[in-house]
């Protein structure tokens, strides 16, 4: 019996190999991508829809190109639809290179003076202004230098107008969209039900407790709503991999670590492990992820696309310059903290109560303290208890109070031991908690430390 258990590798009677790990990681080959480019499931995640807006217009072509060649094998997660609208505007069409080109021109404007300026102030201070030779030498200087900057000038304002995309203050004229509706038309999955929405918010703060891919990043910096987006994007993933029996490519200039493992050195960045495990234990398939420009060069290798060499490196910067500026957060400062906390005591004041607790607590506050402050009753639930503050959020951002960039004031901790999916508490930012200490005498709060499981 021993001997046959040696030999089968267990009594299923499966040989086991080295890659039997749910760690292990196959390394994917040009096959997997031309499997996949021929029948598998490529979901674009919103980001290379916004870098048709970003990018400049040979970037532009290469990447319509290839998704025009793989538009058999498209399809785009609801989720992704909802946050390409919501960002189009804000995060899209006011990304000008217009915009650019004038913030160029001016500090190439500004160089040129201040080299005057300074030029002068030495000639001054060394007492050379009577000396001719002197300073015909820095004329000629200057000339050359106000040469250079008229003619990188014109080269900054003739690629401006190049790249411009002219049209997208309406919708019917926009050419992205004009492009992009034939392109996806088909190929948009359908919503979440409210209450597989709900659901999956809800699940996207408890995964994002225990940093569980995806988005738990987000939970960081955004008001919960939007910080579930990568979440739910995932759920509607997970579903039409079922549904449709086959491997999944995900395009996504998203870098961050709750979508990839980073490598050291010449390695490429590869999926998380608990999402290829995910997919595989929930749909039977295999996960594979690309940056839009490692796309186009794959594209180019298998799909007879002719892509400009730029056009990747283009991609890739892009991808770093704007994941960067969605990772940072402007912070909380008094003046806006003061409006918001004025809000709240006038129109919602048990949420006020909450967040001055946790001020004076260190930054929580727990669910029994919650309940005392906001005078509820032992059979009051808790869900939806930070609504009043995304209203409010909204409400300032729109008035230019908000940047929109501040964290959100009041995160939700899941955790309780008999139920974990109630909350166990509630955080504030510690920039919030500096803020309001310098601001209130009122003495500490019941509700001790933050649990364990709470951050």
């Amino acid at each position: 019996m021993a001997q046959a258990l040696e030999e089968t590798g267990g009594p299923g009677g499966h040989e086991r190999g080295i890659f039997d790990c749910e760690e292990a990681h196959h390394s994917p080959q040009e096959s997997d991508y031309q499997r996949i480019f021929q029948s598998g499931l490529v979901v674009l995640d919103t980001n290379v829809l916004l870098n048709l807006y970003r990018s400049n217009q040979r970037t532009r072509e290469d990447t319509l190109a290839a998704l025009s060649k793989l538009r058999d094998r498209l399809w785009i997660p609801h989720q992704v639809l909802t946050e390409f609208w919501r960002n189009r505007e804000l995060r899209a069409v006011r990304h000008h290179h217009g915009t650019k080109a004038k913030e160029a021109c001016a500090a190439l404007t500004k160089v040129g003076r201040s080299t005057e300026d300074a030029l002068d102030r030495w000639v001054t201070a060394v007492h050379l202004k009577n000396d001719t030779e002197v300073t015909q030498r820095i004329d000629e200087a200057l000339e050359t230098l106000s040469e250079t900057v008229r003619e990188l000038t014109e080269l900054i304002q003739a690629q401006a107008e190049k790249d411009a995309l002219t049209g997208t203050a309406a919708t019917h004229t926009d050419p992205v969209l004009t492009r992009l509706e034939p392109l996806l038309r088909g190929r948009i999955g359908e919503p979440l039900s409210p209450g597989e929405h709900d659901k999956a918010v809800q699940e996207a703060q408890e995964r994002a407790d225990e940093e569980i891919p995806p988005g738990y990043e987000d939970f960081r910096s955004k008001p919960p709503e939007q910080a579930a987006g990568d979440y739910l994007l995932w759920v509607q993933l997970l579903q039409e991999a079922s549904r449709r029996d086959c491997d999944v490519l995900l395009v996504t200039g998203d870098v961050k670590k709750d979508w990839w493992i980073s490598q050291e050195g010449d390695l490429p960045a590869r999926p998380r492990t608990e999402l290829v495990v995910e997919l595989r234990e929930h749909a039977g398939a295999q996960l594979f992820m690309l940056t839009p420009g490692q796309l186009l060069s794959w594209a180019e290798k298998l799909l007879d696309v002719q892509v400009d060499e730029s056009s990747v490196s283009d991609l890739e910067q892009l991808r770093g310059t704007e994941t960067a500026a969605e990772s940072s957060t402007g912070g909380w400062t008094i003046e806006p903290l003061m409006r918001f906390m004025g809000e709240l005591l006038q129109r919602y004041p048990a949420q006020a109560k909450v967040v001055t607790a946790a001020a004076v607590n260190g930054g929580f506050v727990d669910r029994s303290t919650v309940y005392d402050l906001a005078g509820y009753p032992d059979d009051r639930t808790l869900k939806g208890f930070t609504r009043p503050i995304s209203t409010v959020s909204r409400e300032l951002e729109d008035e230019g109070v908000l940047t929109g960039e501040e964290p959100f004031l009041l995160h939700t901790i899941y955790g309780m031991p008999t139920e974990p999916s109630w909350a166990s508490g509630f955080r504030i930012p510690s920039d919030v908690v500096a803020l309001l200490q310098g601001n209130t005498d009122e003495p500490r709060t019941p509700g001790g430390s933050e649990p364990p499981s709470g951050d």
